[in-house]
């Protein structure tokens, strides 16, 4: 394939630009900054089009990068020839892909043509645009290479089944991906998981068998405590039986607890009425007949009435010179009203005295205004002598005045005498009655002291008697209430016989004691039962532990199978990509000795020094010191460039073997030294005569001849 010319519409600084190019030795001495990276480029770019249009950095962007400031499309076109045939390549680049153009000419008819299609790069060099890039454009500032699928598709003669090709680095990085995910050595591998998963459960499942002892343990002693009950239920029914006899002889007993109680209340009641007789008669309880002991105490009543009703008239009489009797209360009885509150109440007696001389001092008040002077004539007094104390004092400051002053002194001084003797003598007629007054109520308050106290002995007395009243009206009650119960029931002889039946049953145990043992039973059965319970539900618990345990015991086997199936595939795929590095090698083999031959050629004619290469199939360089091998790291920087430079010729002949693409050279030789770039430039001249080689320099010295 030879470029024949070419014309750059607009492409980063190059702009209306046209170029003609020889079939072999194309050189240009361009200075830094002329484009020539930009140049290089637009000849990828016309042939696969620009990439990287979803990277933000601009070097990777290469729209971004080339396209002109103002923002136009860019591009331009290529006239070139295979064979006989002449093509004029078209292609413009917008602001986007939609916008991009490309179109092929027979450049001979100017017809378009169908032999191509916009994938023409990939289609003439059978070689995508990072392989391109990395075989035919050599630059001083990336010498480094590396291989993909579709530069050993290349080089082994099968870059017609690309497919396969393009797979194997994707097969391989997938088996690489998915030895690693399974492995047994890495943390994150399923396999190294699955065995810390089986560790872990294993771990868990030592107490297993413990467990399961206690289990039987506990059923066993839940077994024995069910037997227990099941013995004691007959024991049980013994004192339900015992029980329920008891109750029932209760229940006939009845009546006779009913007519013993009867009993019981009137004689307690009896026996408080004696006891009351007793204490009010004293010494004379003995001596009094029987028959007047009921009399003397009613008469005593009846008389301590009169007496009472009679003093409580005169204490009314006494208190209706205050008003009414405020705040006392009366007891009625038998038609007598006692002033109860006011005999058993001091407090009620103070109230009534204080209303009475309340009373009496207002009464007294009266009384007392009789004896003081009226204030009128008080004031009138003591007006006057003012007035003639102040007509002495202006007399004495010059007031014409018909009067001498001594006289108007002498007046007002009797006027004012006078009115403090009237009021003097009226201060002492009051304190006088005042004291009068006072030994009145005192002598007052005195009596009505000796008819307060007469009147609560009195009512003191009269309680206790209603109290024996209401003892013998309880007496009678309880003695009517127990013959009528005897008489409705049969008599006196039915409750004899119930008697014997009484003492018969008092002789046996008692209810209570029969009660408490049916109790103490039952407790001491509710108490085996919860322990039954108790029992059951650490069983319960302790088999749903062992059920856990089962479960992971099941779990533990299961990760053992998938482990085991993990393993088997983590084999098979270590065991393919083996096979394929092997079918790799060998493949390898087939090209690998021709690029090392042309590459040791292309070294020894440019470097003298004696040094003996090796490569691997992924074409990578190695030299041999002493009988080791040794990475290229450990040469110097400008043999390093010179192998790599040797190393993409040789490549470049191994895959161009027939049709050779053109080579573009950007400065490759900025490292060497004088005399190895001197042997490298003749190379190029060599080369040349077989290949199309675009050579870009900015330096004099490392320019090829005219």
């Amino acid at each position: 394939m030879i470029i024949e010319a070419c014309h750059i519409a607009q492409f980063g600084k190059w702009k209306d630009a046209d170029f003609s190019f020889s079939p072999g030795k194309n050189s240009f001495l361009w200075d830094n900054g002329y484009g020539k990276t930009s140049f290089i480029y637009f000849f990828k770019l016309m042939f696969y089009g620009v990439s990287g249009d979803r990277k933000q950095d601009l070097e990777e962007n290469e729209r971004k990068h080339y396209m002109p400031f103002q923002g136009a499309s860019f591009g331009g076109r290529i006239i070139f020839r295979i064979g006989e045939k002449r093509y004029r390549l078209e292609r413009s680049f917008g602001l986007k892909k939609s916008e991009d153009s490309f179109r092929l000419f027979d450049e001979d008819s100017g017809k378009e043509s169908k032999d191509y299609s916009e994938n023409i790069g990939e289609e003439l060099f059978s070689l995508d645009a990072e392989s391109f890039q990395r075989v035919c454009m050599i630059s001083h500032e990336d010498l480094h290479f590396s291989m993909n699928s579709r530069m050993h598709a290349k080089l082994g003669n099968v870059a017609e089944d690309q497919e396969d090709m393009k797979k194997f680095q994707q097969v391989q990085t997938i088996l690489k991906d998915g030895i690693n995910a399974l492995s047994p050595n890495r943390r994150t591998g399923n396999i190294f998981k699955l065995k810390m998963q089986e560790e872990e459960l294993s771990s868990g499942l030592y107490g297993k068998e413990a467990l399961e002892n206690a289990v039987l343990s506990i059923e066993k002693e839940v077994l024995s405590l069910t037997e227990k009950e099941a013995e004691r239920k007959e024991e049980g029914k013994v004192l339900e039986a015992e029980l329920s006899q008891r109750i029932s002889e209760k229940d006939s007993l009845g009546k006779w607890m009913s007519y013993a109680q009867k009993k019981e209340e009137w004689e307690k009641a009896e026996y408080r009425y004696e006891n009351a007789l007793k204490w009010y008669y004293q010494d004379r309880f003995s001596e009094i007949p029987e028959e007047k002991k009921t009399l003397l105490w009613k008469e005593e009543m009846q008389s301590l009435q009169e007496q009472i009703h009679s003093i409580k008239k005169e204490i009314e009489k006494v208190s209706e010179a205050g008003g009414e009797n405020n705040g006392v209360e009366a007891e009625k009885e038998e038609g007598i009203v006692l002033p109860l509150e006011e005999a058993s109440v001091p407090g009620a007696s103070r109230a009534k005295k204080d209303t009475s001389k309340n009373e009496t001092f207002g009464n007294g008040t009266k009384e007392m205004g009789q004896y003081s002077t009226s204030p009128v004539v008080l004031f009138a007094l003591v007006g006057l002598g003012l007035l003639f104390v102040l007509l002495f004092f202006g007399k004495l400051f010059g007031m014409p005045l018909g009067l001498p002053s001594a006289l108007f002194l002498l007046l007002g001084i009797l006027f004012l005498s006078l009115c403090f003797f009237l009021w003097w003598s009226g201060e002492q007629k009051k304190r006088t009655w005042k004291e009068k007054q006072e030994e009145e109520e005192a002598r007052q308050r005195k009596q009505q002291a000796i008819r307060f106290a007469s009147l609560e002995e009195l009512l003191s007395r009269f309680h206790k008697l209603e109290d024996m009243q209401d003892l013998e009206m309880e007496v009678a009650g309880r003695k009517e209430a127990f013959l009528r119960f005897v008489e409705e029931e049969g008599g006196e002889q039915a409750f004899s016989l119930l008697e014997e039946k009484q003492k018969e049953w008092e002789e046996g145990p008692s209810l209570e004691e029969s009660r408490r043992k049916l109790e103490a039973f039952r407790k001491e059965e509710e108490e085996r039962r919860e322990e039954i319970r108790k029992k059951r539900a650490e069983r319960e618990a302790k088999v749903r532990d062992l059920e856990f345990l089962e479960e992971q015991e099941r779990l533990l086997e299961q990760k053992k199978e998938e482990r085991e199936a993990l393993e088997k595939r983590y084999n098979l795929l270590q065991k393919t990509k083996a096979y394929l590095e092997m079918a790799k090698e060998r493949f390898a083999l087939q090209y690998k000795e021709p690029i090392l031959e042309a590459f040791q050629k292309y070294f020894q004619s440019i470097c003298t020094e004696p040094l003996q290469f090796q490569m691997s199939e992924d074409l990578e360089l190695s030299f041999v010191d002493r009988g080791l091998s040794r990475e290229q790291g450990y040469l110097s920087e400008g043999l390093q460039d010179l192998c790599r430079f040797c190393q993409k010729l040789a490549i470049f002949d191994a895959m161009f073997r027939e049709e050779k693409a053109f080579l573009l050279l950007d400065d490759p030789f900025s490292h060497l030294d004088e005399k190895n770039g001197a042997r490298a430039r003749a190379l190029l001249e060599e080369l040349a005569e077989s290949r199309q080689i675009f050579y870009f320099t900015c330096s004099e010295e490392r320019k090829l001849s005219d």
